[in-house]
């Protein structure tokens, strides 16, 4: 296990990963800010996605047609620089969370290394589905965009160590699911961290 721990959520689009990441940022886990869209604690539209790696991941995979623009070795090593300045500067516990990381499992593994905190988004694949198409952010694309992700999500989750996070159980017990994030991603959050966490994943 490396000193400072680097956790990955992944999760399809309104997988419940959005009520994970900021439950993470309030429990001292820098998450790539400035985030997409906006960086404002409550904004509806913060998304807990760091910026820089998203615009990164939109160019490696054409979202949302997911055609692969971008060479293995190139994604390994730009996600190995981003975790090891962040770590560099803010020495803490570092994550990420984008629905374009399903993508990216294996590359994870070899940039951030074995020992990489690996939390999945877990949310029925319909609702998933369906919640995008209400959000209309890929009108006539939505199905096949979800199952080509949740497809790569599994196939990676089939044989990588990872925490599933139920999202209504995350959102009916949200106390004992940070518990267990934080016993399996080596944090030691303050109380009032925890308290901060479960109060956002409330209100989300």
């Amino acid at each position: 296990m490396s000193v400072l721990p680097r956790i990955a959520i992944l999760g399809l689009y309104n997988s419940g990963s959005t009520a994970l990441a900021g439950a993470l940022h309030r429990m001292g886990v820098h998450m790539g800010q400035p985030f997409w869209y906006s960086s404002v604690e409550r904004a509806k539209n913060n998304f807990y996605e760091p910026w820089d790696l998203g615009c990164q991941l939109r160019c490696w995979w054409n979202e949302p047609d997911l055609r692969e623009n971008a060479p293995r070795p190139i994604r390994i090593a730009c996600l190995a620089n981003w975790v090891h300045l962040r770590q560099c500067y803010y020495l803490s516990a570092v994550g990420a969370k984008h629905p374009l990381l399903c993508l990216c499992g294996d590359d994870l593994v070899t940039a951030w290394g074995a020992d990489t905190i690996f939390l999945r988004a877990c949310r029925p694949l319909e609702d998933s589905i369906e919640r995008l198409r209400v959000r209309k952010w890929f009108p006539q694309r939505e199905e096949k965009l979800q199952r080509r992700l949740w497809q790569a999500l599994e196939e990676f989750c089939a044989r990588q160590p990872h925490l599933p996070i139920e999202y209504r159980r995350l959102r009916s017990d949200p106390a004992a699911v940070l518990r267990e994030v934080a016993a399996y991603a080596h944090l030691a959050p303050a109380a009032s961290q925890l308290a901060a966490a479960e109060a956002f994943i409330q209100r989300v």
